[in-house]
């Protein structure tokens, strides 16, 4: 599990310092800091966008051009997030997909997301915004399924994570990081 001092020091980009003095935990819903109400969205009590606009600005944060050459994708140098139990609701004790994520020092965020009842596999891609510390990737090749998250909640053991279907429907799941154990030798 990265710490969130290793996480903040790994970019190349210059953030604004009062951001990421301190750590941002993204809690969607119910008793969080990022809720939507008639058709607004607020984070930490402060009204941010409408919920379209939020959802539009997640998926414009998803979006991610594809390296410039064959060189720059070689070079890229990753820092592994983890790799987490996609929990769909609190009675989900076996979920069925398994995410694991990285994040490049340029923000970019990529992983694979396994099904494990099909045994289908399919690319994350998103990146790290700079100036909220907000995360967001595509889940495959839908341009509209995206996830959110923050940068810090992927350092913790869970991580509230919710999933945009369009601009028009919402839902709120749960990362839950895996532990391995390393081979014996």
């Amino acid at each position: 599990m990265p710490a969130w001092g290793r996480v903040t020091t790994w970019f190349t980009w210059t953030a604004p310092a009062p951001v990421w003095s301190q750590p941002v935990y993204y809690d969607y819903g119910d008793g969080g800091n990022v809720i939507y109400q008639n058709n607004n969205v607020f984070i930490g009590g402060e009204q941010v966008a409408t919920a379209e606009e939020f959802a539009m600005s997640a998926m414009d944060l998803a979006t991610v051009p594809p390296p410039r050459s064959d060189e720059q994708a070689a070079a890229a140098e990753w820092m592994p997030l983890g790799t987490f139990a996609v929990s769909t609701h609190e009675k989900d004790v076996e979920p069925s997909h398994v995410i694991q994520l990285a994040v490049s020092k340029e923000g970019i965020v990529s992983g694979t997301l396994h099904n494990i009842d099909t045994d289908q596999c399919q690319t994350v891609q998103g990146q790290v915004d700079k100036d909220t510390q907000r995360v967001a990737f595509r889940l495959g090749e839908s341009d509209d399924i995206v996830a959110e998250t923050g940068l810090y909640n992927l350092t913790q053991e869970e991580a509230p994570v919710l999933i945009h279907f369009g601009a028009d429907r919402t839902e709120n799941y749960l990362l839950v990081r895996l532990e391995y154990a390393e081979d014996e030798t």
